[in-house]
């Protein structure tokens, strides 16, 4: 019996093997490489554009089990195949493909997991006060201050039972802003000296360091659990 429904389990493994195979060699090939295998990546598949369009989801899915490649490559590497405004959409189905498997492991996991990521990430305590709030809230300032892994707070978020429609708002909210401006620079990356180009690259930085002002605020507000 055991043998039997096992079957159909193992057939959908060897199913998806091949895109899972492929996934992974473009994650190793971008991370390697660094932003410009992105634009090799599609020179080669020019003439396929749904290769270029699933190669970028595959990289998103990918980044949310894999701490190795930076959202930052994904953004430029969008911004600078596409023009500017299908672009900022393909990054946003990209945030969301990557947001579905950590959130789903984390829900399913309960408050054993929770307490263990504590236990590691001594800082995820002061989110979990603050996650008596607003969820959305919550699940917006997590990811706009982002000093976490992303992989990492999407599965605390799942574990604190965050409601699915707030975090993904939330989340894509909170990354929107550096999203967009990383998409900029990736746009305009032919032309480094463009006023386009170097007012991402400013808003980046501002964006960091309000971020890194707002991190402060929280962890005064919201202390260590002692």
């Amino acid at each position: 019996m055991k043998t039997t429904k096992l079957k159909p389990v193992v057939l959908k493994i060897l199913r998806i093997a091949p895109l899972a195979l492929a996934g992974v060699l473009i994650t190793v090939f971008v991370v390697k490489n660094g932003p410009s295998a992105i634009s090799v990546l599609v020179e080669r598949s020019s003439e396929k554009p749904w290769l270029t369009l699933f190669a970028f989801m595959a990289l998103f899915l990918l980044k949310s089990v894999s701490f190795g490649l930076p959202f930052a490559v994904l953004y430029i590497g969008v911004g600078s195949v596409y023009p500017l405004g299908w672009a900022i959409i393909i990054n946003i189905v990209g945030i969301v493909v990557n947001m579905q498997i950590p959130y789903f492991l984390g829900r399913y996991m309960g408050d054993s997991y929770v307490q263990r990521l504590i236990a590691r990430y001594p800082v995820l305590y002061r989110f979990e006060s603050f996650s008596k709030r607003s969820s959305l809230l919550f699940s917006f300032s997590i990811k706009f201050i982002g000093k976490i892994p992303h992989e990492i707070t999407n599965t605390l978020l799942g574990s604190l039972k965050i409601p699915y429609i707030s975090y993904i708002v939330g989340g894509i909210l909170g990354l929107a802003p550096t999203m967009v401006a990383t998409t900029m620079v990736g746009n305009n990356i032919t032309e480094p000296g463009s006023p386009a180009f170097i007012l991402s690259l400013v808003a980046i930085i501002t964006l960091t360091i309000i971020s890194f002002v707002l991190f402060r605020r929280f962890d005064r507000s919201y202390p260590e659990k002692t």
